[in-house]
């Protein structure tokens, strides 16, 4: 079986770190772009509509409800490794996949169901991202039942971002740090990382 990342070797990296510190050509040219009427953003979210979709209505924005935190769980579990151009892409296909993401129902997945998606050409067909998904739901509900709602557990996490993965980490499965950081970063638990032109950071000051 071809890999997603090997049949997509030039799909651009998500949400790049800055390289190097921002410098006076960088803050021109942006303001150039401004007066010019343009929309700055962070420069992944420049790459395409779908890509400033993204950054514009949810990344750092907090989810609706539980279900949603758990997409976006799982949605940064399956990025492991790959581009996140690819995975918002397959979004809706992941939704299928997973009825919507709907946390009671993932739980109830059987060897079944595991085999069913990894015949799925819509989705990442990752055994392991796949079993951790059923295997997160039922944290998931295990912690509904503690705290009253997944959201409010994650909202009663320690403070600071490092112990905030920690908690992760130890409670949910393929969580390596980079996993629990750009969770914490799409839910808004952290403020996420913008560049400093983007009209996100001046839209929070």
């Amino acid at each position: 079986m071809v890999s997603e990342r090997s049949s997509n070797p030039i799909v651009p990296p998500r949400r790049p770190k800055l390289r190097k510190p921002v410098t006076p050509e960088d803050i021109a040219d942006a303001e150039l772009r401004r007066a010019a009427g343009q929309t700055l953003r962070c420069e992944w979210a420049q790459l395409d509509q779908n890509l400033s979709t993204y950054h514009d209505d949810v990344w750092g924005e907090t989810p609706a409800d539980d279900n949603e935190y758990f997409e976006r769980m799982m949605l940064e579990i399956f990025h492991a490794g790959l581009s996140w151009t690819l995975i918002w892409n397959k979004r809706e296909g992941f939704r299928r996949a997973f009825n919507e993401f709907n946390i009671n129902e993932v739980a109830e997945y059987t060897s079944a169901d595991l085999s069913r998606l990894m015949e799925d050409p819509h989705i990442i067909r990752s055994e392991k991202k796949i079993d951790a998904a059923v295997t997160n739901a039922r944290m998931v509900l295990q912690l509904q039942v503690e705290h009253g709602t997944f959201g409010s557990f994650l909202m009663q996490m320690p403070d600071g971002e490092e112990s905030k993965k920690q908690v992760l980490r130890k409670d949910f499965k393929f969580m390596g740090p980079g996993v629990a950081g750009g969770f914490l970063h799409a839910t808004g638990l952290i403020a996420p990382p913008h560049h400093p032109y983007c009209y996100k950071v001046s839209a929070s000051d």
